[in-house]
């Protein structure tokens, strides 16, 4: 008890249970799952366009460039206009449940 009594008193816990905490600033977690999704979505583009069966006449290293940007902006527009599911799992996974929360705060609050 000793110990429990003196993280109290360095952390000053009692004034951090004071300000009511928002569970809804999840916009940086939000934000790094859409960018995975998207990442995600790329990949899935580069491996769409290296099974082609054959390399036309005219392809070259500028059209493979060309080709990697136009993938890498259109996996971003389809992550944030397609739900592919993927960035809210994420956001679902990573993100503290209401729950779990105010179970811990009622159990710092008894001690």
């Amino acid at each position: 008890m000793d110990a429990i009594s003196k993280i109290k008193n360095n952390f000053e816990i009692e004034k951090l249970l004071e300000n009511p905490i928002n569970l809804n600033k999840n916009s940086d977690l939000k934000t790094a799952a859409e960018e995975f999704e998207s990442l995600f979505i790329n990949e899935m583009l580069k491996r769409a366009h290296k099974a082609k069966l054959a390399n036309s006449l005219l392809s070259s290293d500028a059209q493979d460039t060309y080709v990697s940007m136009l993938n890498q902006e259109r996996s971003k527009q389809f992550a944030t206009s397609h739900n592919f599911g993927i960035a809210e799992a994420l956001v679902k996974q990573f993100s503290p449940s209401e729950k779990s929360l105010s179970v811990s705060i009622e159990k710092i609050r008894k001690e």
